[in-house]
């Protein structure tokens, strides 16, 4: 019988290319965990959902969840970030000096609520949940500080553009930003008869109507 042909020799991958795949898998899983809980904390609350309840609505592994968050609680820390994501798109966004400052806060504050506006109970878990004990307590005020100090950057860039009043500090005006939203939030949360876009856009103009250049920057900064 005439020889087989030698079986070519399959060229191996190249470790980037492994890493990159396994880098993909790996955030595609940590994104199936975190979207699973967001959902489930939305309809049974954070207190009633198990480890077991999103893995399963993740389909992975129970272990796999331990390999990503050492507890359920500190898995809420992850939605902080995705929050402090969305601030730090609209700071690169007021950097780029393309836009009005008050068209980026604007539209900051709407994709800040994108997430809470599809669910009451979601929300409710994005406040209530960060009080359910003290570690979580602790990882929500570093996320809030975290927060407030992205919203200041933004607010020298407009006072710096003649756009935002300079005569309160900018972090005065970013604690002011950031009660407006928490209150918005709130309201959406616990009011079922609340017009969440007439509520965003009413919560915008009072912060706005405080945070412009005003006349002869004659307003005094609030004790």
């Amino acid at each position: 019988m005439p020889p087989r042909p030698a079986t070519p020799r399959r060229s191996p991958a190249p470790r980037h290319a492994t890493a990159s795949r396994r880098e993909r898998h790996k955030a595609d899983v940590r994104d199936r965990l975190l979207r699973a809980a967001f959902e489930l904390f939305g309809t049974r609350s954070f207190n009633a959902t198990t480890v077991e309840d999103i893995t399963q609505a993740a389909d992975v592994a129970k272990g796999t969840f331990f390999n990503y968050f050492p507890t359920k609680e500190l898995l809420l820390s992850e939605m902080g970030e995705h929050r402090l994501d969305i601030l730090r798109a609209a700071l690169a966004e007021a950097q780029q000096n393309r836009a009005p400052l008050r068209d980026v806060l604007h539209r900051l504050l709407f994709a800040a609520m994108d997430e809470p506006a599809r669910s009451r109970g979601l929300s409710r878990c994005m406040l209530l949940g960060p009080l359910s004990s003290e570690p979580v307590v602790s990882v929500a005020q570093r996320t809030i500080a975290r927060g407030r100090q992205i919203l200041r950057e933004i607010m020298e860039i407009g006072q710096r553009r003649g756009e935002i009043r300079r005569d309160w500090p900018a972090a005065d005006l970013a604690f002011l930003y950031q009660q407006e939203y928490f209150g918005a939030l709130y309201l959406w949360a616990f009011d079922s008869n609340l017009n969440l876009p007439r509520c965003l856009e009413r919560t915008f103009a009072s912060f706005w109507a405080g945070a412009k250049v005003q006349a002869g920057n004659s307003r005094k900064r609030p004790s």
